[in-house]
């Protein structure tokens, strides 16, 4: 899976900013935005990882990226509740303001195209959403454009809660 980067942009202000505190980040690696992005909401929930052991474990030579299931048996390995779903702006919001990070899956392509990316979302407010995202901690994403790149993957979205 490639992955590029979104110009990070400010957030208007902090009095309108909704953030998950203390999410470990991880810079990812080549196509390892799957395994940087786990190894983050892992942590976040106590058990300990890193993306090199996940990426060991999960990462897909032959596609060049992580399958999602992979990622959902990964988290239930650990002993985590894990479930990925369709999910929806309002959903974001309700997760973040209750405390849980959710991962998501985003596809900056074109038309048949596709170059997928995993983040963890974090954050939000009117204008966008926050995420940990390949090399940018707290990247900050314009609301349409997120959308748009969400959109594609049908909204997948993963929800990782301890049991």
């Amino acid at each position: 899976m490639l992955c590029f980067c979104v110009k990070a942009l400010p957030v208007k202000g902090p009095e309108t900013l909704r953030l998950i505190q203390n999410v470990p980040f991880y810079p990812q690696e080549v196509y390892q935005c799957g395994p940087a992005s786990l190894a983050g909401v892992l942590n976040f929930w106590g058990v300990a990882a890193t993306p090199e052991g996940i990426g060991e474990e999960i990462y897909s030579r032959s596609a060049k990226g992580t399958l999602n299931i992979d990622m959902v048996f990964y988290a239930q390995r650990k002993g985590l509740k894990a479930t990925q779903y369709s999910g929806n702006l309002g959903d974001i919001r309700k997760n973040v303001d209750s405390g849980s990070p959710l991962i998501v899956l985003v596809d900056y392509g074109f038309w048949v195209y596709q170059q997928n990316h995993f983040m963890v979302i974090l954050g939000y407010n009117e204008e966008g959403i926050l995420a940990n995202s390949g090399r940018d901690q707290h990247q900050f994403i314009p609301l349409r454009s997120f959308l748009k790149t969400w959109g594609r993957t049908k909204f997948w979205t993963l929800l990782i809660t301890p049991k």
